[in-house]
């Protein structure tokens, strides 16, 4: 397939609450990639008590309130019609993921694919010492090993947040799901209607400032329930 010449509008958006300390080097460092036209919309969580919103908003993101807070999938989906991008990336606001791997997630949405993963565990991934627990990376690798088995494909770090669409897939597989469990929907959806999907290796931080939003145990039991529902719908609709 032929590479489109023309500069393609990114819409990186990037669910945040109490990130006051993190958003500003995380939208910083994005609005700089000047390898596309792009904008940043901080998606911002109603429970946030610091001042995340009106950094970011001095960073040069455009923040969006999205009403009542009902999780992040919740918040990305009903953020999306703010979105003006063809090509939609949604990244942590903890500069965990690293603003400059963007474009190898672009990339190969130029280039055919449909869904890009960015993984901390595809091989040339670099996720610092100690920066995931080992008890966490054993849960990553069991509930991507699932959701591998439902997409009939390997999927190495299914629950990271650094993922990119093309906007016409975000809008076919209808995301439903407003908890993290999300992240397993949009890519078993996606396989189920045989998009391209592609794990690409990127650089993962230690969190420097704050905590993780994400409760392993909870959370991980959503991410379970996710890919079991998702997965054995698409099976026995097939």
């Amino acid at each position: 397939m032929k590479r489109k010449s023309a500069t393609p509008l990114i819409s990186v958006m990037i669910a945040a609450l109490n990130e006051e300390k993190n958003i500003a080097r995380t939208v910083r460092e994005t609005v700089r990639i000047k390898k596309y036209k792009l904008e940043v919309l901080v998606v911002l969580d109603s429970k946030t008590t610091d001042r995340t919103g009106e950094v970011a908003k001095k960073a040069g993101a455009k923040v969006i309130h999205t009403g009542k807070w009902l999780g992040k999938g919740a918040a990305l989906r009903l953020a999306l019609p703010f979105a003006k991008g063809n090509i939609i990336v949604q990244m942590d606001a903890d500069y965990q993921f690293m603003p400059h791997d963007i474009p190898k997630l672009v990339e190969p949405l130029l280039n055919g694919y449909d869904v890009v993963l960015g993984s901390r565990y595809e091989k040339g991934g670099n996720p610092e010492k100690g920066s995931v627990t080992r008890l966490r990376r054993i849960g990553i690798y069991a509930l991507s090993l699932l959701t591998s088995i439902f997409c009939g494909q390997r999927i190495t770090d299914m629950p990271a947040g650094f993922k990119a669409f093309k906007r016409g897939v975000l809008k076919d597989i209808n995301m439903q799901i407003d908890h993290y469990g999300y992240e397993a929907e949009v890519i078993i959806k996606a396989a189920q209607k045989n998009y391209k999907i592609i794990c690409v290796p990127v650089d993962y931080k230690t969190r420097i400032v704050g905590n993780s939003k994400l409760i392993p145990f909870k959370d991980g039991f959503l991410f379970l329930k996710t890919i079991l529902n998702v997965g054995l719908r698409g099976f026995f609709n097939r």
